[in-house]
C-alpha cells in the first residue's frame, strides 16, 4: 500500500507543476446537470462510441465475473489447479507481461489488420483469457492464455481510446469519457456478483465457459464496427457533423 500511495502523491505532485489553462472556454453559462446530460447525449448518438461502450462493458463483466471466484479455482491443495500463494501470483503476472508486451505491439498490429480486425482480434484474445480454465488445469496454458489476453486487451484499449479522443470534440471530451466509463465499468459490480451466484450454482469451470461464450458473442455485434463506419465516424467529427455516425 505504500508504493502505490507514494506514486499516487508523486503524480498528484508533477500535475501541480505543469503549467498552462487546460480549461475550455465557455462562452454561455450552464449547470452541471445540463453538461452531463450533453455528454450522455453525444455517447448516445455517436454509434461507433455508443458500441464500444457496450461491447467494453460486456467484457468487464465477463472478466470480473471470471476473477471474482478464479483465486478458488486456483489456489490452495484442494482447488483445480493446487498452485500456493506465491505461484497464484506469479501466474496473474503473466497478464500483466502481456499487457507490456501489448503496449509495443498494438500500433504495429493496428496498422497491419486495420482497426476492426485489429478488434476481433482482441475479442478472440479476450475470450481465450476468460475462457481458457474451462479448458485445463495445466498452468502454464492458463498463464500462456493469459499473457495473450493481456495483449489484447491492450490493443482494444489502444483502438478504442484513441479513437474516442478523435472522435470527441475538446470541449465534451471529459462527460463523453465519464459516460462512457458508466457504461463500460458500470458492469463490473455486476460481473462479480454473476460469477459468485453462476459458481454456486454452476460450480466454477461453469463460469469460465460462460462468460467465454459472452465473449464470443461481442463478435456478433463488433461486425457493425467496419473500417469504413470508424472512418466516417471521423470524417463527421471532422465535419462537426456527428449524428447518427457509424
Amino acid at each position: 500500500m505504500i508504493v502505490p500511495s507514494a506514486l499516487w502523491i508523486a503524480a498528484i505532485g508533477v500535475l501541480l507543476l505543469v503549467r498552462g489553462t487546460f480549461r475550455i472556454p465557455r462562452t454561455v453559462r450552464t449547470t452541471l446537470r445540463t453538461d452531463i446530460a450533453e455528454g450522455l447525449n453525444f455517447l448516445w448518438h455517436v454509434r461507433v462510441l455508443r458500441t464500444l461502450a457496450m461491447l467494453t462493458g460486456t467484457f468487464n463483466f465477463a472478466n470480473n465475473a471470471v476473477f471474482a471466484v478464479f483465486v478458488l479455482y486456483a489456489v490452495g491443495p484442494t482447488s483445480a489447479i493446487g498452485l500456493a500463494d506465491p505461484a497464484y501470483g506469479l501466474l496473474l503476472t503473466s497478464a500483466a507481461i502481456g499487457s507490456l508486451l501489448g503496449s509495443f505491439l498494438a500500433e504495429r498490429v493496428e496498422r497491419m489488420l486495420g482497426r476492426a480486425r485489429s478488434l476481433v482480434l482482441a475479442i478472440l484474445g479476450s475470450a481465450l483469457l476468460v475462457g481458457a480454465p474451462a479448458l485445463t488445469t495445466n498452468p502454464v496454458l492458463i498463464g500462456a492464455a493469459f499473457l495473450v489476453g493481456g495483449a489484447t486487451i491492450v490493443l482494444w484499449n489502444v483502438v478504442t481510446v484513441s479513437l474516442r479522443q478523435r472522435i470527441t470534440p475538446d470541449r465534451l471530451l471529459g462527460r463523453v469519457n465519464s459516460a462512457y466509463r458508466l457504461l463500460a465499468w458500470g458492469t463490473m459490480p455486476l460481473g462479480a456478483a454473476a460469477g459468485g451466484v453462476l459458481a454456486q450454482l454452476l460450480g466454477l469451470r461453469a463460469v469460465f465457459a460462460i462468460m467465454a461464450v459472452i465473449t464470443l458473442l461481442m463478435l456478433v455485434v463488433v461486425r457493425r464496427l467496419t473500417d469504413s463506419a470508424i472512418n466516417d465516424a471521423e470524417k463527421a467529427a471532422r465535419s462537426g457533423n456527428q449524428g447518427e455516425s457509424g
